[in-house]
C-alpha cells in the first residue's frame, strides 16, 4: 500500500492554525467558523479601548472592547483549557476595565479580532498563547513553563516505563504537535469540495463535538485506562471518550458514530487500534470531507524511557484521497498533569 508521508519540518503559521482549530466569534456577522482564511495572519493590529463584556469559557474566551471612537470590537483568545494551565485566572479582566490588545484582525472587515497579547491599565502583559513573543515592556502575567516543559523521564526502578496508561501532554511549540500534513492526494471530489469551503460556517459551533479523526489533533492532555477488557482513551476536548475493544472483541454493529468502532491489540510493545463505521463527514477545520468508508491504522508507541508516546495513524478513505495517507504526533509525560472536564458552553 502506498503511503504519503506527512511533512514534518512545519512553519510557525501551520502550527497556529492546527493549534487553535476552529474559532468562535460573539456576537458579530462571523459566528463561528474556522481560523483559515479567516484573520489575516501576516498583519497586527492593536486596539484600545474599555472592556464592555468577557465571557471566559470554552470553546474560546470572549470580550468587548468599545474603543475611543466608538467602535465595538469582538475579541477572541484561546481557551479556558490552555489558559488556566498558564495561571492566567479568570478575572484578570473585568467589565470597565481600561486594556490595550494585539492581535490580527478578520479578512472581512468586521470589527473582530484573535488576539495573543494583551496590556492591563496596570502595565502588566498578559501572553494568552504558550510561546508567542511580547508585545511591550513590563510585568508577564501568567507562567507557560506547562506547556513548553519537555516530557519527564521514568525515574530508575519504577515499574511499567513503558506503559500507555498514564496522563500524556502536549509541548505546545514542538514539531510533533500538530497532527495534520501540509498536502494530500486528494480526489477531483474532494478538490470540489475544498474549493466551495467557507471559512465563516464551523462544523462545531455551539459545542458541536468533533468526531474521528479531527479530534486527534486537539492539545489537551489525554488518558488511557483499562476497564474489563477494554481500554478507555480520554480526550479534555468535549469531555471525549473512545472505548478500544480489545482482542477482537468489537460488538457486532452495523451503526457509525462520531468516534466509530475501534478493536485494538498489543505488537512489540505498541498499542494498534483499527476504527472503522466513523460517520463524522469533517476530515479537518478547512475544508476537507470524508466518507463513511473511511479506515483508520493507528499506532501508539511509548518510548522505553517513558518520556514520549508516538502516535501514526494511516487513513484509508478512497472517496477522499487517492492513496492511504500517514499522519503523525507524539505527546510527552509530565508527572501531576490531568483530563480536566472541558465544560465547553454554548453561546446564548
Amino acid at each position: 500500500m502506498a503511503i504519503l508521508r506527512k511533512i514534518t519540518n512545519r512553519c510557525f503559521r501551520t502550527l497556529f492554525l492546527t493549534a487553535i482549530g476552529c474559532l468562535l466569534i460573539s456576537n458579530s456577522a462571523i459566528a463561528h467558523h474556522a481560523f483559515a482564511g479567516v484573520f489575516d495572519m501576516n498583519t497586527m493590529t492593536e486596539v484600545e479601548g474599555e472592556v464592555t463584556s468577557v465571557i471566559w469559557r470554552n470553546p474560546h474566551i470572549r470580550f468587548s472592547i468599545l474603543d475611543a471612537d466608538g467602535v465595538s470590537w469582538d475579541i477572541e483568545s484561546n481557551s479556558v483549557s490552555i489558559l488556566s494551565r498558564m495561571d492566567i485566572p479568570s478575572d484578570i479582566i473585568g467589565v470597565g476595565d481600561s486594556i490595550r490588545v494585539a492581535g490580527y484582525g478578520a479578512i472581512n472587515g468586521s470589527n473582530a479580532m484573535w488576539v495573543n497579547n494583551m496590556l492591563l491599565d496596570n502595565g502588566q502583559e498578559v501572553v494568552l498563547r504558550p510561546g508567542v513573543a511580547r508585545v511591550w515592556t513590563g510585568e508577564k502575567v501568567g507562567n507557560e513553563n506547562t506547556w513548553l516543559a519537555g516530557g519527564s523521564e521514568i525515574e530508575e526502578g519504577e515499574t511499567e516505563s513503558t506503559s500507555i496508561f498514564r496522563v500524556w501532554s502536549t509541548h505546545f511549540t514542538s514539531d510533533d504537535r500538530s497532527l495534520w500534513a501540509d498536502s494530500y492526494p486528494l480526489t477531483e471530489a474532494s478538490k470540489a469540495a475544498l474549493a466551495k469551503f467557507d471559512p465563516y460556517n464551523s462544523p462545531i459551533a455551539n459545542c458541536e463535538p468533533k468526531g474521528m479523526i479531527w479530534l486527534m489533533e486537539q492539545p489537551y492532555p489525554i488518558e488511557f485506562v483499562e476497564a474489563d477488557g477494554k481500554i478507555l482513551f480520554y480526550l479534555e476536548e468535549y469531555d471525549s471518550v473512545r472505548t478500544i475493544y480489545m482482542n477482537g472483541q468489537l460488538p457486532q454493529s452495523a451503526e457509525h458514530s462520531l468516534l466509530g468502532h475501534s478493536n485494538g491489540y498489543w505488537e512489540d510493545g505498541s498499542l494498534v487500534v483499527t476504527t472503522t463505521q466513523i460517520n463524522y463527514p469533517y476530515f479537518n477545520s478547512i475544508g476537507l470531507m470524508q466518507s463513511e468508508a473511511i479506515n483508520l491504522l493507528e499506532r501508539f508507541t511509548p518510548s522505553a524511557n517513558g518520556r514520549r508516546l508516538d502516535y501514526t495513524v494511516v487513513i484509508d478513505d478512497p472517496a477522499m484521497f487517492t492513496e492511504a495517507v500517514m499522519l503523525d504526533k507524539a505527546w510527552i509525560w509530565r508527572p501531576g498533569e490531568v483530563v480536566n472536564p472541558y465544560k465547553c458552553a454554548r453561546s446564548e
